[in-house]
């Protein structure tokens, strides 16, 4: 397996020792808490929570499919040498486990966000997971996305407790955030005349669809690479002819060739629903985030379940 050898050459040249949660200790003025993220939305939670205080990256080079990645030598050896390491779990990120077991030194903290998060089952038949049967993509829910605020707010805080009181503020400001998101969506979401949409993408919107009373109908399986075969394509295609559907939303790192397949015997339109694991470098250079894709990404149900 390529992350395997990638990790045993590594093990070889820095010689790290098994993970641990790092000591309390207090920051020097002058240096940066080093995190670093596996997916878009854990960048933006940790940026907004360090502000100054954090030189955060992200793992994923822009548009690049967080199921399929696998990590570079350079990739790992940015984690094993920052302070801070903010995963999802739930086998959403193939490589972490065995890079944890590893590749990590004393001194490296970890979050596994879905510690604690009450997960989603999936279609047992569709599970692609290393965790089988369990939905990772809690950042689709907004209320979660509170959750894993504080828990980047308490690991900064255990970092650099000299300046916790900074990191409440600024943890509560962005959950602010997040609630006036969940309320726009509570309020435009409630009047839809459909509460069911066809996702040309991979089954992501589980927990979006289960806060807002929605049902999600994936052309693909939980993974992007779970291609449908013409028969699956056909039932699919009658199911939402019989559903009077009239759009059909794609995932945009996947591109809208199978949403179009499937529009075109139903003369339904075609529509961006970005699960937001990742941006483009055109997004990157927009400065465009993961509130403004939510939000772009309400628009486009709006729209395409009739809501007033």
């Amino acid at each position: 397996m390529r992350t395997t050898a990638v990790l045993g050459i590594l093990i070889v040249t820095l010689s790290f020792a098994a993970v641990q949660p790092g000591p309390m200790r207090t920051l020097p003025a002058a240096n940066k808490i080093r995190i670093v993220t596996t997916v878009f939305p854990l960048a933006e939670f940790a940026r907004a929570v360090a502000e100054d205080k954090g030189d955060v990256s992200l793992v994923l080079p822009p548009g690049a499919e967080v199921h399929t990645w696998q990590p570079r030598i350079s990739d790992i050896t940015r984690i094993a040498t920052a302070d801070l390491f903010i995963y999802i779990g739930a086998g959403l990120e193939a490589w972490v486990r065995d890079l944890l077991k590893s590749a990590a030194r004393p001194g490296l903290k970890t979050i596994e966000c879905v510690l604690g998060v009450s997960l989603m089952a999936e279609d047992p038949a569709e599970a692609h997971h290393e965790q089988e049967g369990l939905d990772p993509h809690i950042w689709l829910d907004f209320e979660i996305d509170g959750m894993l605020i504080d828990k980047i707010r308490t690991a900064l805080t255990e970092i650099d407790p000299a300046n916790a009181a900074r990191y409440q503020r600024n943890a509560t400001a962005f959950q602010e955030k997040l609630g006036a998101l969940d309320r726009d969506y509570r309020d435009v979401l409630k009047s839809c005349g459909r509460r069911v949409f066809l996702y040309g993408g991979h089954a992501a919107f589980g927990y979006l669809a289960r806060r807002y009373g929605l049902e999600q109908i994936p052309i693909y399986g939980p993974s992007p690479d779970a291609v449908p075969s013409p028969k699956e394509l056909a039932r699919i295609i009658d199911r939402a002819r019989k559903m009077n559907i009239s759009t059909v939303f794609f995932e945009p790192n996947l591109g809208d060739k199978m949403a179009r397949l499937v529009a075109n015997p139903l003369r339904a339109d075609v529509r961006p629903l970005n699960p937001g694991h990742n941006v483009t470098r055109a997004d990157i250079e927009r400065g465009v985030g993961f509130l403004d894709l939510m939000r772009i990404n309400l628009e486009n149900l709006k729209h395409g379940l009739g809501c007033l």
